[in-house]
């Protein structure tokens, strides 16, 4: 987070406000309170990532500190994932979201969320499950009929 004075702001608004593409500027004012200026894209991420935060904690109190269970009650489309599936996203949305809550930056744990959510929209849309096991790597194309 970078800083100026009002004055700055005044003298050189351009200048400041560009530099609210690498995060928040806090504006400091003798007479008042700082100010702070940031994207309005930040700040919704944000909130989207405390609310969703804060609802996968009361779930996980609710559920005896279960996280798997906890995430099951807050999306509904965790029925889509294997148990083994749904572990594994307990795992990697839990290690994102204490981080995510630690720092206040919860870009990457939406992503991770964002992740699960289009492998079971994968699964809602009728596509295989599986690690690309059975598949085979043609050396050639062929043409095929049409799909």
């Amino acid at each position: 987070m970078s800083t100026a004075t009002l004055s700055e702001l005044l003298r050189r608004p351009n200048q400041i406000i560009s530099q609210t593409e690498k995060g928040a500027v806090t504006i400091t004012r003798r007479d008042g309170a700082d100010l702070l200026i940031m994207k309005a894209e930040d700040e919704r991420r944000r909130r989207e990532g405390v609310n969703l935060a804060s609802a996968i904690m009361r779930a996980a109190v609710a559920a005896g500190g279960d996280f798997a269970a906890a995430l099951a009650t807050v999306f509904g489309w965790t029925r889509l994932l294997t148990s083994r599936e749904l572990e594994s996203f307990a795992q990697d949305v839990e290690k994102s979201l204490w981080a995510a809550v630690d720092l206040d930056r919860y870009e990457l744990f939406l992503l991770e969320v964002g992740r699960w959510s289009a492998t079971a929209e994968t699964y809602a849309a009728g596509l295989p499950r599986g690690d690309g096991a059975d598949q085979q790597w043609l050396d050639r194309s062929s043409a095929v009929a049409r799909p």
